[in-house]
């Protein structure tokens, strides 16, 4: 498994692989926009993402060359609290590579981004119902800051 920085011209890769991830996401969520990834929204994210020198896009490859997973990572201004974050704002890995390490290496490797870059901590969010998520990040070593609500109206 290589873990290498997205190229340019991935960006539609991305929009793939993350859709496979909004796919698992609507069972937590009956407010998701399911086909985002392949929205003009989502499309230009991903375009923006890739072309961004200030943000972080890993894929993982396979020994095919072919992509299985991502992590999406950008600085996350808190000004309220001392240290330079970052957050990873979004990953994934097809379903017939998880649990196989990938993530972790994909984790593992925005932590290194983070420290060359001077971040001090890394944040993340997870839906509150997502038991494996959340199993996932704490095993990377995150811990629960807090909680956030919300309400139809």
């Amino acid at each position: 498994m290589k873990i290498r920085k997205a190229k340019k011209d991935e960006w539609s890769n991305l929009q793939d692989l993350n859709n496979e991830v909004f796919i698992d996401n609507a069972k937590y969520d009956s407010d998701l926009i399911k086909n985002w990834a392949h929205s003009k929204q989502g499309e230009k994210y991903f375009k923006d993402l890739v072309n961004d020198p200030k943000s972080l896009c890993l894929v993982a490859e396979n020994d095919l060359g072919e992509l299985v997973g991502y992590l999406a990572a950008s600085p996350k201004p808190i000004e309220y609290r001392k240290s330079k974050y970052f957050e990873v704002d979004n990953m994934g890995v097809i379903p017939e590579y998880r649990s196989q390490g990938v993530g972790k290496k994909l984790m593992d490797r925005s932590m290194e981004w983070g420290r060359e870059n001077g971040f001090k901590k890394a944040y993340v969010c997870s839906y509150s119902g997502n038991a494996g998520a959340i199993k996932f990040y704490e095993n990377c070593g995150y811990k629960k800051i807090d909680i956030s609500l919300e309400k139809e109206i």
